[in-house]
């Protein structure tokens, strides 16, 4: 024991301990925005979130960004619910799943950089997400459950009846979505936007409903499994 002591303490003195002492490498902001080109779809190009829909990813710090994209890419899903964001993690896992450590530090960099001192801009982005939000909560609360129910028979053939998930296709779970959330996530599908590997199959799937079919399928998905939490 003394003399492993003593060797990692002239480990130290000469440096080599230095580098896995210092955290994650620094990013390159350049290539992290070439990475966040997918991001844009859902977070937008703004990192406003589009308009509320979506996290935003203005005042975030690098190391804060580091960490939960590497929570999402882990399955570190206690650490996620300790943030506020586990209600995501069936949404982000499939798109941090093949992000590599230097993926993560570059995208770290550039929204660190680009979107970290968004203060004015920020405040009053955030006015206008909490109107649309209001907006949006308002026309889900006027939604049409058993209309969404049957729509959703079209959808279960890869989600599953109760929203499980992986029946076809990798389909993701939907089971514990909040209706806001599923509508966000219709809404960019309906505008031909990729996002993630399950894009090819929701596509085409989405581009055919209305305003009113995604509120009455948002507002099904949210009371799937409601039952069991009562």
């Amino acid at each position: 024991m003394k003399q492993m002591r003593r060797s990692l303490i002239a480990l130290a003195a000469s440096g080599a301990l230095v580098a896995p002492l210092m955290g994650h490498a620094a990013g390159d902001a350049a290539a992290g925005k070439e990475k966040y080109a997918t991001c844009a779809a859902c977070h937008g190009a703004d990192g406003m979130g589009q308009g509320g829909a979506f996290p935003k990813m203005t005042g975030l710090g690098e190391d804060e960004v580091a960490k939960k994209l590497t929570a999402y890419r882990e399955g570190d899903q206690e650490y996620l619910k300790s943030v506020g964001l586990g209600g995501r993690y069936g949404t982000m896992a499939p798109n941090a799943a093949s992000l590599s450590d230097e993926d993560i530090a570059n995208l770290a960099a550039y929204i660190a950089e680009e979107f970290g001192g968004a203060g004015d801009e920020a405040a009053a982005g955030g006015a206008a997400d909490a109107e649309a939000a209001a907006a949006s909560t308002a026309a889900l609360a006027q939604a049409d459950i058993v209309r969404g129910e049957a729509l959703y028979t079209s959808c279960a053939i890869c989600h599953g009846e109760q929203g499980e998930g992986g029946h076809l296709l990798n389909a993701p779970k939907l089971k514990g979505m909040g209706a806001s959330q599923v509508a966000s996530l219709l809404k960019v599908y309906r505008k031909g936007t990729e996002m993630g590997p399950n894009s090819y199959a929701m596509i085409p799937q989405a581009t055919h409903l209305s305003d009113a079919d995604i509120n009455n399928l948002a507002a099904y998905v949210a009371t799937i499994g409601e039952e069991d939490a009562e």
